[in-house]
């Protein structure tokens, strides 16, 4: 057995049952694939995957995303319980309360961990 699947099947159950424990309720809003633009509406076909799911979200700390973060900036870190092999990508947008407000926020940047399959995803939110 390769070393690849070792840390899969060792790590890949430990983002859950941290999340679990340490993580809030959130929304994770996937952009629709296949979207048309309506010229008579002006609106866009296609409607957005929302899947709920637990992550922890901090302030963004420096060395993580220096170059592309803003000071409003969230990091967003969650597990593929939830997504499975689906990656993160910036159409998509994380829903979640802070302080009784909700919040949307766009995610700019993302950085995966991973063996064969994606384990944890740290993500790089910007509130709108």
């Amino acid at each position: 057995e390769d070393n690849m699947s070792f840390v899969d099947d060792t790590f890949k159950t430990l983002p859950a049952q941290l999340l679990n424990q340490f993580g809030i309720d959130v929304t994770y809003i996937k952009a629709a694939t296949t979207q048309t633009y309506n010229a008579t509406t002006g609106v866009v076909d296609g409607s957005d995957t929302n899947v709920s799911m637990k992550a922890l979200i901090t302030s963004v700390t420096a060395t993580e995303f220096q170059s592309t973060s803003q000071t409003t900036d969230v990091q967003i870190i969650f597990g593929n319980a939830e997504l499975g092999n689906y990656f993160p990508n910036s159409r998509d947008r994380i829903q979640y309360t802070e302080a009784g407000a909700t919040k949307v926020a766009r995610i700019v940047d993302v950085k995966t961990s991973r063996g064969d399959q994606p384990i944890l995803h740290t993500v790089l939110g910007r509130p709108q």
